[in-house]
């Protein structure tokens, strides 16, 4: 258990962090420095080899840099990361003295005996650069995949011990509150790319060791919690914590009990199921989720009575694909121009080609306008093959799961503030047990009617920070319950 945590949702586009000052405390979400907006920074590290040392930049101002002319940028190290590449016959395992010190045994007899958390980091990474300093031939890496994600764990590394300076530098501006928040304990909303706990993917082995090595201490419990399920509590609690303080135990049912789950949980013979389900249309996956509670027209309590059934499934599917499909449907000079530009300009081209559907107009380049008029005959049918994809996978997901009498539908991530994309989504999600009675989802500012009812508009901290907000809830700390 942990009274006070960080969770930071480690996104492909944007990373957010949240912060929970104690089991009382609302979940917030910190303001970085410099970013676009106070809560995210660009997921983005730039490598300038064009000086006598190379120059490392991280986050908003590495995503104003421009590729190419010996500037390397990386922007989809956590796609690489999660990759899971076959295990090669005769590879080495985890040597033991890694595996000892990424344990959470291991973790658990440093608090045991008053270890403080830096100390047992600091371990870790000298350990961790002594070993890249004298590996032998045989513990490199051997196949692309292997190559690609060793080489992610790296850049997470980097990226990490900067953003841990970041969060940092932001608790000090909450003021003197007596708190150590370089103590604070970190959790991290990943994919829940295969079955079981999130935490056996092997991306998760290999980023372990990156927050380790960049002074980040995991939480001892659970140190890696699933994105989709994540993005739903902190959705559906709007971020709140509900302490009994006398016996110790959360109050679900203030965290939960708002619309029509309060209904639910009242105890209602006439509602006695309820079901969220809430997809998140990312840069590199979609996140599906489902949490469902049956009551039997009584009145439930949380953690007494029992909880929700969660299903929940990240699909390799998102915006990312959609980028590439429009890039190859485009004319080459249109293409290599939107390749080399500075990922802030390619977001405003995003904006504009997917969801204001007028494009941009780059000047001195003479392309005119790009992902206007003139393109939608290439941009359309990228779009409409985009959302049928996640269509068929919204579809797939929602017969394995059952209905309920109250219903709410969630849409957030990046994806869902494209028209197109979400309408068929929210088409999809009624295939398989009836309508909802509240449909939430980001709107867009200038968008065109006659598409499905939104009944409420989410704002942009839940839309995009869910993840992050939801990992630090004490819904996740099991002494809790």
């Amino acid at each position: 258990m942990a009274e006070r945590v960080f969770c930071v949702d480690f996104g492909t586009a944007y990373t957010k962090v949240a912060l929970r000052r104690d089991p009382t405390a609302d979940s917030t979400l910190l303001a970085c420095a410099g970013a676009d907006l106070d809560f995210w920074v660009p997921t983005v590290v730039t490598v300038d080899r064009c000086g006598a040392e190379p120059v490392v930049e991280f986050g908003h101002i590495a995503a104003d840099r421009t590729a190419g002319g010996g500037i390397d940028r990386y922007t989809n190290f956590k796609r690489d990361l999660f990759t899971n590449p076959a295990p090669t016959a005769g590879a080495p395992s985890a040597p033991p003295l890694d595996a000892l010190l990424g344990s959470d045994e291991f973790a658990a007899l440093a608090a045991k005996y008053h270890v403080p958390p830096y100390q047992v980091a600091a371990l870790r990474s000298m350990v961790g650069a002594a070993r890249t300093l004298i590996a032998a031939p045989g513990e490199r890496a051997v196949s692309l995949d292997a190559t690609k994600q060793a080489n992610a764990a790296k850049l997470a590394y980097h990226f990490f011990a900067w953003l841990r300076k970041q969060v940092l530098a932001a608790c000090e501006k909450l003021g003197k509150t007596g708190l150590r928040f370089e103590d604070f304990p970190v959790r991290v909303a990943v994919p829940s790319l295969v079955p079981g706990d999130v935490a056996d993917q092997p991306g998760c082995k290999l980023f372990r060791e990156s927050l380790h090595r960049a002074g980040w201490p995991l939480h001892t419990e659970r140190p890696f919690v699933a994105e989709p399920e994540s993005n739903a509590v902190g959705v559906l609690t709007g971020a709140t914590n509900a302490l009994n303080v006398d016996r110790d135990k959360m109050l679900l049912g203030q965290m939960f009990g708002r619309g029509p789950l309060n209904t639910v949980v009242k105890g209602d013979k006439n509602h006695q199921t309820y079901r969220a389900l809430v997809i998140d249309v990312g840069a590199f996956t979609t996140d599906l989720s489902s949490l469902w509670l049956d009551t039997g027209g009584n009145a439930f309590l949380f953690g007494t009575d029992g909880g929700f059934t969660v299903q929940q499934k990240s699909v390799a599917r998102g915006v990312n694909n959609l980028d590439a499909d429009v890039l190859a449907a485009l004319s080459q000079a249109k293409r290599e121009h939107l390749e080399t530009m500075p990922r802030k300009d390619f977001i405003n081209f995003q904006r504009a080609a997917y969801t204001d559907l007028n494009g941009i107009r780059p000047t001195g380049t003479g392309l005119g306008v790009i992902g206007g008029e003139g393109d939608r005959a290439a941009i359309d049918p990228c779009i409409a093959a985009f959302g049928s994809r996640l269509v068929d996978e919204v579809k797939a997901f929602c017969a394995e799961v059952k209905p309920g009498n109250m219903q709410e539908l969630i849409l957030t991530g990046g994806g869902a503030n494209i028209p197109a994309v979400r309408n068929a989504l929210i088409v999809a999600a009624q295939a398989h047990g009836g309508e909802f009675i509240r449909v939430h989802a980001p709107v867009a500012r200038r968008e065109k009617a006659g598409g499905p009812q939104i009944d409420g508009e989410l704002k942009e901290n839940f839309a995009r920070g869910g993840s992050a907000l939801g990992g630090a809830s004490i819904y996740f700390e099991t002494s809790y319950h």
